[in-house]
């Protein structure tokens, strides 16, 4: 049974209501400068993931190749669209919702490096105790997203825990094949994403975000090949 994931995407929910409520009466200014200070604060976790990469030349070359895959087959404009389609059809907000802020905090809660980690990691042990530490900051981040997004950050743990389960899962069939190494190259090139993502939240450069989570998928791989080739 995986808690983790169930808990964690429950606290996103719960996160996005009370984020709502709050966006009611919470001053201008406060909300304004909130997602700038989370921004910040991606920005030192994903630096102090990337540092633990244990091969760095496979985390680069999945980010480089994982991007182009991802450019090419136009994943955030795909994403964006499905999103806003979604949001209508839940009837969770209207036509003005920032698109490219909401999609940076679809990618923080299903595609960020330390919740893929802490998903494997139940998937291969049985232990959700990451997944539930997880919760508590999703559940605030989602918070933060929902002061100014409203009620659309609701639709997140849909998708959300369709993406978690399958990690999940792949964490049950493929534990006997996954070493700390790759597990350490996972975390690092989940950090970029995290530390692009802190970027675009802070609105200092904006990367298609999406169009990175190709990578995700790739690093282990990679990984694993280059400790093989270096071994």
């Amino acid at each position: 049974m995986p808690i983790g994931v169930l808990t964690n995407c429950a606290a996103v929910l719960l996160g996005g209501l009370l984020g709502t409520y709050l966006g009611k009466i919470l001053p201008r200014g406060l909300k304004d400068n909130l997602p700038t200070l989370f921004g910040f604060c991606s920005i030192a976790i994903g630096v102090n993931s990337i540092i633990k990469a244990s091969g760095m030349t496979a985390v680069v070359l999945a980010i480089l190749v994982g991007f182009t895959i991802g450019h090419l087959l136009h994943l955030e404009q795909w994403t964006s669209k499905f999103f806003h389609n979604l949001v209508r059809v839940l009837h969770l907000g209207g036509e003005d919702i920032d698109m490219e802020f909401y999609i940076t905090a679809v990618a923080l809660f299903c595609c960020s490096g330390f919740g893929w980690y802490s998903t494997l990691t139940e998937g291969i042990t049985g232990d959700p105790s990451l997944l539930m530490s997880k919760a508590v900051l999703d559940g605030f981040t989602a918070m933060i997203f929902a002061a100014s997004l409203g009620k659309s950050i609701c639709a997140i743990p849909l998708p959300q825990c369709a993406i978690l389960l399958v990690v999940y899962m792949v964490g049950r069939t493929l534990s006997a094949y996954l070493t700390s190494t790759m597990f350490a190259d996972l975390s690092a090139c989940g950090g970029i994403l995290t530390m692009a993502a802190g970027f675009r939240v802070s609105k200092i450069k904006s990367v298609p975000l999406v169009d990175l989570m190709p990578a995700l998928i790739l690093v282990m791989p990679f990984s694993m090949a280059w400790s093989a080739l270096m071994g």
